[in-house]
């Protein structure tokens, strides 16, 4: 699965492109994250991993901007359990482990669509980097962030 970003401007946030989208693919998508108002929104989703270029092409065409975000990345040498980052996570990914060290769960990470962690991290241990496979997957036009 791949997380992209959809961007919508404040024309497109009273269309139902997502669902468009989804029922004219036949493609199950996940969203995972939606901050969305009057003047515009972002959607952070998950799609199968053979499926994106479609859903990616199908997203630019009605009139979405889509990015794939970068994951969230902690130098454990860095790190020192402080739990700066676990408190301010807003989808639960990084918890506590019995050893008292800090555990990321990649699967549930929005990465940069959100970065409250390595803003709030006093070590700068953590760090947002780019996803590995979707580099290889995802066709040239896809944009990624920087």
């Amino acid at each position: 699965m791949v997380r992209i970003l959809l961007r919508l401007n404040e024309n497109l946030v009273s269309e139902p492109i997502v669902s468009e989208v989804i029922l004219e693919n036949k493609v199950l998508v996940a969203i995972l994250a939606a901050h969305i108002n009057s003047k515009g929104g972002e959607i952070v989703l998950e799609v199968p991993d053979e499926e994106v270029d479609k859903i990616v092409s199908a997203f630019r065409q009605k009139g979405a901007t889509v990015t794939v975000p970068k994951l969230i990345e902690v130098d454990s040498n860095r790190c020192f359990s402080c739990g700066s980052c676990v408190a301010l996570c807003p989808v639960e990914a990084i918890g506590v482990t019995e050893d008292l060290s800090i555990q990321f769960n990649k699967e549930k990470c929005v990465g940069s669509v959100c970065n409250i962690c390595v803003d709030a991290c006093p070590a700068r241990a953590i760090n947002s980097v780019k996803f590995s496979n979707a580099e290889n997957m995802c066709s040239s036009n896809v944009h990624r962030e920087k």
